[in-house]
């Protein structure tokens, strides 16, 4: 059990009220019996020494005791601690490094994780704000604070996550932004943008927008991905400013797997006629290079990939060429999954050939196009049937279209 003992300082007794000095003293054990190592914690008020105490005891009890020294190590600590034990693609840590030094390392880095209560975080809420940034982006920047603060609470360095008790009744928005019609460019605006495209890379703008390929996969199209019988693209490399040494000798290039995925578990998408036979000219028009045959070589240097950043800027000039400067690569996606859901094709089978997690993630972001594939579908059905049981209002169940062998009832009663 906890014990409270007074340790009287030397200070005057007129000068005790105010002095430095933390006479209460909670001498404990941890969790394991006499194996528990001795601890002590002081106080400058008895019923601080008196609530520590009975919670030390609580926690130990249920088995949720978390060593008050651990909470002293700083953010910056934890932080980087968390980036390091997760399996983040290196340009996901350079992201992170950037996010940490604009938003997260000026505000908590030197703050011991123990002390950010959900009062913390609300003044960083106010913080971000005040800086002008938009509520969208601040809630995005969160979810990733409370993932740090998770794991945290998983490694035994705090007892609870700060950011679940930081505005309990504000509702959080999704991790994902819900695309809108403005954000998917129309069939004459992608011919506009892709026409204005150098013709080096103008077949990567076409396995965007009719494959539904990231940018960096379509930089790392190849001929040893196509199955050309079949009009099937594997998805399996992809084209990065961090690329994997191993393949390309350098940092920038390309890289083995895709987002979500291992090279193991590269995903299939399937290939349109028209977008196979631009792969074909654009083969016969620059040739292929490298051990896969790939598709694009970088316009200056030879066996090497064109930069996912050169290829992100032709996509901003030709998007302003065509007087659509509002669109991104992104844009592209939005499209070709816009008229995958037109065309009634199942969620599942959109968000295997684009590589989202889950059919959940295509649901938020394509939200409002799915709530009209089901009202399409719904009109559909009843085209179908609603018209054709028409006699048969006010009856609960309507008869079989056909009756079995044997069966005279129900027909002569209908009639």
């Amino acid at each position: 059990m906890a014990t409270i003992k007074k340790e009287d300082c030397t200070c005057p007794r007129r000068k005790k009220p105010t002095c430095s000095h933390k006479p209460y003293r909670v001498t404990y054990r941890e969790p394991g019996g006499r194996a528990g190592s001795p601890r002590q914690v002081s106080f400058k008020k008895l019923e601080d020494a008196e609530a520590f105490a009975v919670k030390v005891e609580r926690d130990k009890d249920l088995g949720t005791y978390i060593n008050p020294r651990a909470g002293l190590r700083t953010f910056e600590q934890v932080w980087t601690e968390w980036v390091e034990a997760g399996t983040l693609e290196e340009s996901s840590k350079r992201n992170y490094e950037s996010v940490y030094k604009n938003h997260y390392g000026p505000f908590f880095g030197s703050k011991p994780i123990g002390s950010i209560t959900p009062t913390t975080i609300l003044e960083w809420e106010a913080d971000q704000k005040e800086r002008g940034y938009r509520e969208s982006g601040i809630n995005g920047r969160k979810n990733v604070l409370s993932s740090v603060f998770n794991y945290a609470v998983t490694a035994e360095i705090i007892g609870r996550n700060p950011c679940k008790k930081a505005n309990p009744r504000k509702q959080q928005r999704p991790m994902y932004t819900p695309v809108t019609d403005d954000d998917i460019p129309t069939m004459g605006e992608v011919l506009g943008i892709v026409a204005e495209a150098p013709k080096l890379v103008r077949a990567g703008f076409w396995a965007m927008a009719g494959c539904g390929v990231r940018p960096g996969e379509a930089l790392a199209l190849s001929d040893e991905a196509m199955d050309w019988e079949s009009s099937i693209l594997t998805v399996d490399h992809q084209v990065s400013a961090y690329g994997c040494q191993e393949i390309s000798g350098y940092r920038r290039g390309v890289k083995r797997g895709t987002k979500h995925r291992t090279f193991d578990e590269a995903r299939r998408t399937p290939v349109p006629e028209s977008i196979n036979e631009i792969f074909s000219d654009h083969i016969d028009a620059f040739g292929t290079w490298g051990e896969r045959s790939w598709f694009f070589e970088s316009p200056r240097l030879n066996d090497r990939h064109p930069s996912y950043d050169w290829f992100l800027d032709q996509f901003k000039a030709a998007a302003r060429a065509a007087g659509t400067p509002q669109y991104t690569p992104k844009s592209f996606r939005h499209f070709f999954v816009s008229e995958a859901i037109h065309a009634q094709i199942p969620l599942f089978e959109i968000a295997a050939w684009v590589g989202h997690r889950t059919t959940r993630t295509t649901e938020l972001v394509y939200g409002h196009l799915v709530r009209r594939a089901m009202e399409r579908g719904a009109r559909t059905m009843h085209n179908r049937l609603g018209l054709k049981l028409a006699p048969f209002k006010g009856l609960i169940i309507p008869p079989r279209p056909f009756p079995g062998e044997g069966d005279s009832e129900g027909w002569d009663d209908v009639a």
